[in-house]
């Protein structure tokens, strides 16, 4: 008897999605730098504005709702242990019974994919000894899966009424971040267990802002009406991450300067605090030696220093930090009045040069946007790093914004993961966006020798063709709306029994500064292919002559793509692989 086979979905078409405010939970997961966390609400929470946060419980937690480190632990086979906290202890526990070779741990790899120009899904992230590496993609999984896994333990444990086929999960991911580490976050996701069509990415810097949006608070009320600008700056742990928004009379968003940013978030603090205690010990290696003597120590040096990191003010005062005993073993003890038998003095002008990279990062950044887009009503701080006091003091008090008012919200490291959830039961108040590059496909087009160059001349089927032509969709630095889509068409032939199944691939391709005024070719410099659509032959395959409409969303949290064979007058499966 013959089995009828399942058709292949292979991606979610725009009007799959489910209605506004139809899911029963909405769930965030915010894997940072150095912390990560999840958030999640019903709709009876959600209609009182309510957001649940992680409950973490082991002898290294310190606040049980804060995030947990972004700490990944592996065994000797390279098979997934735990994470966060518990990845932490364990770990230290293994090191004091000297048995830590046998285990692999992955910290404050995120930034990887910030760094790396050519993410692809053989990337690999190495372990923090350096002994080994697995695919990025298989970390990142984990982390999310031990997130995820979190979360349903503890809407059990509510008693939540809920289908677990209707919570729609929210991934947060940089706004400056490149198309292809989105999408490997994307199917680290749906790696982890979480079906594409409940999967959801946001934007840091806007669920962010849709977080202050919401908040009653003073400080925050003029913001939001219609007509304010203002900038969210997205102080992490690893990036800086920037969005500036008009308020329309609708109260809905729009992006006026395209997404911006860089890598001068709070650890970039941390190395030189790093640099400071090499120097004193004489000794590079001091550090890591601790980590593999003694990793409580270590974290408890770390964590203190978090803590002084943040409140640290204008006020002229030496920072006292308590001296492991076993770093006086590892490293050269100096004779010197910042080190005592227990503790490290730090002094004041010296802590202070620890934040002078990523500050004047910081400052240079705003004045740049600021110079772009003419005026800012106001400037929101949210991130970890942006609970900095003396950085949210030196930012307030520099001359060049000094006129621009600059605020906080209370728990700044939350409001990623708070906003995240109110997007997810509303993830259209963003109406518009501001394209980073010029983005278009590779095509051919009748040869014209009045505006084709000669050597892209050649021949298809007998006629002149011009190759390569870069047809674009839309520009860099241009407004698109979340809804509105760019089309392009296109023609393939079938009449071939060997040509009725393959999928058809249109290669998009990315650029900057592309001129107007010419015909510009994807060979030239400065243009990148992206990747490839790839839209699949229906089950009967398909007809002698397909003439396909492709809809482009450039105005959503990542490029959506919907496909149709205006032929036969049906929708296409169609994939984006930027991988």
């Amino acid at each position: 008897m013959d089995t009828e086979k399942t058709e292949v979905k292979y991606g979610i078409q725009v009007s799959e999605r489910s209605p506004r405010h139809s899911w029963d939970i909405v769930a965030a997961f915010d894997i940072g730098t150095s912390y990560s966390g999840y958030a999640y609400s019903d709709r009876k929470e959600m209609d009182l504005k309510s957001v649940s946060f992680n409950q973490w419980t082991g002898n290294m937690v310190s606040d049980p709702k804060a995030k947990a480190p972004t700490t990944v632990l592996f065994d000797k086979n390279m098979r997934f242990h735990s994470f966060g906290y518990e990845a932490e202890d364990f770990y230290a526990t293994q090191v004091c019974e000297k048995k830590n070779d046998d285990w692999y741990r992955f910290k404050n790899f995120k930034m990887v994919l910030y760094r790396e120009k050519n993410v692809q899904r053989d990337l690999k992230i190495s372990d923090d000894s350096g002994r080994s590496s697995l695919l990025a993609s298989e970390v990142f999984s984990q982390t999310i899966k031990s997130l995820k896994s979190h979360f349903e333990n503890t809407v059990r444990e509510r008693a939540l009424q809920f289908d677990s086929g209707n919570v729609l999960y929210v991934v947060t991911v940089p706004a400056i971040w490149k198309q292809s580490a989105k999408l490997l976050m994307k199917e680290a996701a749906m790696q982890a267990g979480i079906p594409e069509a409940q999967l959801l990415i946001a934007l840091e810097p806007e669920a962010a802002a849709m977080y202050c949006k919401s908040l009653p608070e003073q400080t925050l009320t003029d913001t939001f009406k219609p007509h304010k600008r203002y900038m969210v700056l997205d102080l992490g742990g690893g990036t800086v991450d920037v969005v500036v928004h008009d308020v329309l009379e609708d109260g809905g968003l729009a992006e006026v300067y395209k997404a911006s940013g860089g890598d001068w978030g709070g650890t970039m603090v941390d190395r030189e605090f790093e640099r400071y205690i090499q120097n004193i010990f004489n000794s590079e290696t001091c550090l890591k030696e601790l980590w593999n003597l003694s990793p409580r120590d270590a974290y408890d040096l770390e964590r203190e220093f978090e803590m002084q990191k943040r409140q640290i003010s204008n006020k002229a005062a030496d920072i006292r930090l308590k001296l492991p005993a076993r770093l006086q073993q590892v490293g050269k003890v100096p004779v010197t009045s910042s080190i005592t038998f227990d503790h490290i003095y730090v002094q004041y002008p010296k802590f202070k040069e620890f934040f002078e990279n990523p500050k004047n990062r910081i400052i240079s950044l705003i004045k740049d946007i600021l110079n772009e887009v003419g005026r800012l009503d106001q400037i929101i701080l949210v991130g970890g790093f942006s609970s900095s006091r003396y950085l949210y003091d030196q930012l307030k008090s520099h001359s060049d914004i000094s006129g621009i008012d600059i605020c906080c919200p209370k728990e700044p490291g939350l409001a990623v993961l708070q906003g995240a959830v109110l997007f997810g039961y509303n993830p259209e108040d963003v109406r518009y966006r501001i394209c980073r590059y010029t983005f278009g496909f590779g095509v051919l087009q009748d040869f014209d020798e009045s505006i084709h160059r000669a050597d892209k001349r050649d021949k298809v089927d007998g006629e002149d063709v011009c190759k390569d032509v870069f047809d674009v969709l839309v520009y860099e630095g241009e407004k698109v709306k979340f809804d509105d889509p760019k089309f392009a068409t296109s023609k393939s032939s079938h009449r071939q029994a060997d040509r009725k199944h393959i999928p058809i691939k249109k290669e998009l391709f990315a650029g900057k500064n592309i001129p107007q005024d010419r015909t510009v070719y994807v060979t030239e410099e400065g243009i990148k292919p992206l990747g490839k659509i790839i839209s699949h032959a229906p089950k009967e395959g398909w007809s002698n002559l397909v003439e396909f409409k492709t809809k482009v969303y450039f105005g959503q949290t990542e490029i959506k793509i919907e496909d149709f064979d205006i032929t036969n007058n049906v929708t296409v499966n169609v994939e984006i692989d930027f991988l």
